[in-house]
């Protein structure tokens, strides 16, 4: 039987049960539960909790039942350790070499979120409480011509400084298409609308500022303005009334539309109601049908004229008569959200921040290492391994490095802090790591490789070194040993003591076989077509007497039927159209062509099975899944029963009645 690692398992390893820190010390804070001499208190159940359930703000809606219901998680995978433990499972070669074999991942993993992604993250959140508006320059680079494109830049730089129009400038230089139209205005945005370098430029500028320095990015160089920067809000919710003016409207009929909105304008005005008004003169039927209301928009969702009104208006605040290119609006703001608190928008952010902020960060991260721990790099090393290589072979080549001597590979290619890499180092990890597998030894190709080869051991050294920058990573360690105790613990208590002999196994099925049934099942085979008129003539041949089967080979476009002629075998008659079809025809009937799927289908039945109890032999997979489910439950709960005598379970439902409202 395939062994599945249990839920509560995965909820501890993968988020970090806080209330294991500083586990072992008795705590005066008011606790939820003990266990022997072991304590969960209140705060620690908090963290948990909200880690585990969304964050604070959803954790605060959870019934006392489902606070309940995780604390008795709590419990019981604290009792499996402690179990663990208690059976010396933590001294197991086996344990301590997974452990081992872990640990660099594990820091490192704790290093990336420490260091890059939690700061990251609290950026990001930071910078979308605001929204800048800006205007560029893009010089974009030709190949790799850089030099041209940056001596571009600054002179599009030096006309700007001594007086030119941004609007001249921009039309003369840019090379951004839109420039066009827009001058470079890209409106309003907020972290994470633009790359990395673009939006790190704009943050550190103030209303009127201008980069005297072209600013870098996949894109080209590009020369920034800021133009505003303001409190962004998350949504804004509006009603509408709008008059549409039509492409063939003449000035008669452009001056008539507004002379009515300016009456219903002015009727608004005098208080009468949005949403009548909007009924009796609103051609925008989504509004109307909602008696005026057109919903939510963030910023940049509607018309320039009409964002331009919305967010700069209070709750209430009726427009003067907007004019966009679809005609007249009335617009009313009738809420503002605002951004929300960050742990009620962490996981979006996180999807945001790892689609388009991550990597950039991390590379920075490496740079910031490079420095911290005095980097450097052999050119003349370097340059001699690629003099040597034998640019017709690849790494995937086994004897790709014999060109190197001894004297070759003691040559340091690169340093930092107390670490020295040779060459022969460098060779071994390219030939060991499959991620340099396949490489050329071009430049271009060999760069990126010691690029990727310095980034993975300046983060190794970091990881070896975590425990004395961050003491607290223990606990994190502790969490993850704690679940790898729990693996082998249940593997010990409760998976190798399943029993699914086939004793067991039958006498299960004789008391539970009606639950094992095939429903109405019918055997069909299909010709499938695109074209209606080849079915109509593949059907007309079939009504000449042309064979089925020899017809589906030659004509079914379904993908790999025509080795099998049509055939769908034995099938559920609920399995879809024309499976339900068939149940519902004679065997050996042929159907006319139906519409299927896209295209025709000619369906001929050859044969049917009404719903009957399977076998033990065919419902023995579902029948040993059920007894396993079964048994796993009987033994856990009878072990977990077992443990809680011998270490006295105390909980205290008052202090958890408090969780969050204090």
């Amino acid at each position: 039987m395939k062994k599945n690692i249990t839920l509560i398992s995965f909820v501890f390893l993968i988020s970090g049960c806080a209330f294991l820190k500083n586990i072992g010390v008795v705590e005066k804070r008011e606790y939820v539960a003990k266990i022997g001499s072991e304590v969960i208190t209140l705060d620690e159940f908090e963290r948990s909790f909200a880690r585990n359930n969304g964050g604070v703000s959803k954790a605060k809606e959870k019934s006392i039942d489902e606070r309940k219901n995780y604390l008795d998680l709590l419990i019981r995978f604290k009792l499996k350790v402690l179990d663990a433990k208690a059976q010396k499972l933590d001294r197991d070669p086996r344990v301590q070499s997974e452990v081992k074999d872990y640990y660099t991942t594990l820091a490192l993993s704790y290093l990336t979120k420490r260091e890059v992604v939690d700061p990251g993250l609290k950026q990001l959140y930071e910078r979308r409480k605001e929204e800048i508006r800006a205007r560029h320059i893009l010089i974009q680079i030709n190949g790799t011509d850089t030099l041209s494109a940056y001596k571009r830049a600054k002179e599009a730089i030096e006309k700007l400084n001594a007086g030119a129009s941004w609007d001249s400038v921009a039309l003369d230089y840019s090379d951004d298409p839109s420039v066009i139209f827009n001058r470079g205005d890209l409106y309003y945005f907020t972290a994470g609308a633009m790359v990395p370098e673009f939006e790190d430029a704009c943050y550190s500028m103030r209303p009127g500022e201008r980069t005297q320095e072209p600013v870098r990015s996949k894109f080209g160089y590009h020369i920034i303005e800021v133009l505003d920067r303001k409190p962004r809000v998350e949504m804004i919710r509006i009603s509408h009334i709008g008059r549409k003016i039509e492409r063939n409207a003449t000035p008669e009929d452009t001056l008539r539309l507004y002379n009515e909105m300016k009456a219903v304008l002015d009727s608004l005005r005098n208080g009468f109601d949005f949403g009548e008004l909007s009924k009796r003169h609103s051609d925008d039927r989504f509004s109307v049908q909602r008696g005026g209301d057109a919903g939510y928009y963030s910023r940049g969702q509607a018309y320039r004229e009409i964002d331009q009104f919305m967010f700069n208006a209070k709750v209430g605040d009726i427009s003067d008569i907007i004019r966009t290119r679809w005609g007249y609006h009335i617009v009313k703001v009738t809420e503002i959200v605002p951004v929300k608190p960050f742990d009620e928008i962490v996981d979006d952010l996180n999807k945001l921040y790892q689609s388009y902020r991550l990597e950039y960060d991390f590379k920075r991260y490496v740079e910031r290492l490079k420095r911290e721990y005095n980097f450097k790099l052999n050119e003349q090393t370097f340059e001699f391994f690629l003099s040597k290589a034998d640019t017709s072979k690849t790494t995937s080549h086994e004897n790709w490095d014999s060109v190197y001597t001894g004297d070759d590979r003691r040559k340091v290619l690169f340093e930092f802090a107390d670490v020295k890499i040779t060459l022969d180092s460098a060779i071994k990890i390219i030939k060991r790591s499959a991620e340099f597998s396949g490489k050329k030894f071009d430049r271009f190709s060999m760069r990126s490789v010691l690029d990727r080869m310095v980034e993975m051991k300046l983060t190794e050294y970091r990881a070896r070194n975590v425990e004395k920058i961050y003491p607290e990573f223990k606990n994190e360690l502790k969490e993850f040993v704690d679940g790898v105790l729990l693996y082998y613990v249940e593997q010990k208590m409760v998976w190798d003591r399943i029993d699914l002999n086939e004793e067991k196994l039958r006498s299960y099925y004789e008391k539970n076989k009606e639950n094992y049934r095939f429903p109405d099942r019918v055997r069909f085979s299909e010709i499938w077509v695109k074209s209606e008129s080849l079915a109509k003539d593949i059907y007309s041949q079939i009504l000449k007497g042309v064979d089925f089967d020899s017809l589906a080979e030659r004509y079914t476009e379904r993908p790999g039927m025509r080795e099998k002629r049509g055939d769908w075998g034995l099938v559920s008659a609920s399995e879809n159209e024309i499976a339900w079809m068939a149940w519902n025809m004679k065997v050996n009937d042929v159907s006319e062509p139906v519409r299927f799927q896209g295209g025709f289908s000619i369906v001929k039945v050859t044969g049917k099975e009404p719903s009957r109890v399977k076998t033990f032999e065919e419902a023995f997979s579902e029948v040993a899944s059920s007894v396993q489910e079964q048994e796993l439950k009987r033994l856990e709960n009878e072990w977990v029963e077992s443990l809680k005598k011998k270490y006295r379970v105390v909980v205290n439902e008052k202090a958890l009645e408090k969780a969050f409202n204090r």
